[in-house]
């Protein structure tokens, strides 16, 4: 099978599943999106299996011919050599030499293409991370590896599986430590060069032979590394086929990924934030409505903290946005230890977080930003080798006391924010306005 033609087929698979997620809610049903994506692996499976029928059916008709050409070309005449300027016709028989052609094993094979098959069936992610480590020792013979993938700390990677005989790496490594992932492209480092100087600083427990590391990505986000190292590459192999062999790994697991992740965010765009995985604000503003309703029957208080960080421009601008997308997880993470059970964290907008308090009074909700501000006042976050760190700038507002209506309490408790922020920030404003009664 030309594997160039598999890894097409697969991209266009993925580009019709990101086309079909793209399509609003509104206008598609979820069980509609699912027939579609199916009819397109269909589509493209016809397609690819026309096209390699075809290529099968070309080299072996130019095979036959080449044949044909040179039976009929064959020398008609006899080569009678000449000795001491006589010609003889008893010649010795000279052998042939025996030349040892090693050739290399085969890939995609057809483990790899049961494996990839069982991808396209979306088998469970556990079942596919078992028979992606059995298959790697298989592929990459006398290698050492380890699969690494984010998992609850987005600044850290850890390892989901190793094979082989040798310690390569630590359990847990920082992504600054791989030089594949800046650049977002395999790294090979050839350690029998001397004086060789270079590769990721995660391989020094074996900095010997070969390493290959590979990023693990699919529609444009970065799940992972796959990196693999072997003292010696097999006879017949060199490190562009091995380099070709961890580019299909790597890209057709990374696609797999990304496939799971779209899923996942088909049942969960209309609750949760991408970023965060806080309920957004189309969720907070619903729960604020029936929280309402509620509390004008038993005649109960409900409060609103909302807050954003003080440094995440500053962070913006000195080191781009994805060390402000880390500060805000970092937050939502955390927020949840600060805040009651029954409380409702939220991503209220792009910088701005929110906590829903049913049943909290004034008293209450102020002390709960400010056991907040505190905890996040005193945070420092590892990141690579520096320091994340901020403040807070909190705005509080209660139901019924500053607002008889939801857009009310809310407008109350932004109004408050925004006049934290402007009287030095890292403080709680708490709002003075009166509901109208």
């Amino acid at each position: 099978m030309n594997w160039t033609l598999y890894i097409l087929w697969l991209i266009s698979f993925l580009g019709g599943v990101a086309f079909v997620y793209l399509i609003p809610s509104a206008s598609l049903a979820l069980g509609f999106r699912f027939a579609l994506i199916a009819l397109w692996g269909a589509v493209l499976g016809g397609i690819l299996n026309v096209l390699a029928s075809k290529g099968n059916k070309k080299a072996t008709s130019e095979f036959s011919f080449d044949a044909a050409i040179a039976k009929k070309t064959k020398s008609e005449t006899e080569l009678i050599p000449i000795i001491n300027g006589m010609q003889s016709r008893e010649t010795k028989e000279i052998p042939p030499v025996k030349e040892t052609i090693i050739k290399p094993p085969e890939f995609p094979n057809a483990k790899w293409q049961e494996f990839s098959h069982g991808l396209l069936r979306n088998r469970p992610f556990p079942e596919v991370i078992g028979n992606f480590s059995k298959l790697l020792p298989e592929i990459f013979k006398g290698a050492s590896g380890i699969l690494y993938m984010y998992s609850e700390n987005q600044s850290e990677l850890h390892q989901i599986f190793a094979f082989g005989p040798n310690t390569i790496g630590d359990p847990v490594i920082a992504p600054a430590e791989c030089a594949s992932f800046d650049s977002g492209e395999i790294v090979i480092a050839n350690y029998s060069l001397p004086n060789f100087i270079g590769g990721c600083t995660h391989l020094h427990h074996r900095p010997k032979g070969y390493s290959f590391c590979a990023p693990v990505e699919g529609l444009e986000e970065h799940f992972g590394i796959l990196t693999i190292q072997v003292d010696a590459l097999p006879k017949g192999e060199t490190a562009e086929s091995w380099k070709t062999k961890i580019s299909i790994a790597a890209t057709t697991f990374g696609l797999f990924v990304a496939n799971q992740n779209l899923q996942f965010r088909f049942q969960t765009q209309s609750l949760r934030d991408t970023l965060t995985g806080l309920v957004n604000k189309r969720y907070m503003e619903e729960a604020l409505t029936r929280a309402v309703s509620e509390a004008k029957r038993h005649n109960t208080p409900i409060g609103m903290i909302m807050f954003h960080p003080d440094m995440l421009e500053s962070l913006k601008d000195a080191r781009g946005p994805h060390v402000a997308e880390q500060m805000l997880w970092e937050l939502a993470q955390r927020l949840p230890r600060y805040i009651r059970s029954e409380d409702i964290p939220c991503r209220y907008t792009n910088e701005v977080l929110c906590v829903l308090l049913p049943g909290a009074d004034r008293s209450i909700t102020e002390q709960r930003a400010e056991q907040i501000r505190h905890e996040i006042e005193n945070l420092q976050v590892a990141y690579g080798n520096s320091i994340l760190e901020t403040t807070l700038s909190l705005g509080v507002a209660t139901f019924p006391d500053n607002a008889q209506n939801v857009k009310d309490l809310i407008a109350c408790a932004e109004q408050s924010m925004y006049q934290a922020e402007a009287l030095g920030r890292n403080q709680v404003c708490v709002s003075q306005v009166k509901s109208a009664t």
